[in-house]
């Protein structure tokens, strides 16, 4: 049976997933992501690491970015050309 295996461009890209595993004591799922609380990928600390969805975590991003408040606008702005 063939094995397929994937090779990441930087291994050191796994440091952070590792840490949790360890911690969590399983594998994480492909649709796990593990974010850095104070956004510092260089700390890997356990206390610093979360478990989040893809999904949670692109919010988590877009809050802070303020992608959120830009996609509200936006809507808004449809909505006003609606009712001209």
């Amino acid at each position: 049976m063939d094995t397929l295996i994937i090779m990441r461009d930087r291994p050191s890209d796994t440091a952070h997933r590792r840490v949790v595993e360890r911690s969590l004591g399983r594998p994480l799922t492909p649709n796990e992501i593990v974010h850095h609380a104070n956004e510092d990928k260089a700390d890997n600390s356990p206390i610093n690491l979360a478990v989040k969805s893809r999904s949670a975590h692109s919010t988590e991003h877009n809050k802070t970015r303020g992608l959120s408040k830009l996609r509200a606008s936006l809507r808004m702005i449809r909505e006003k050309r609606k009712l001209y």
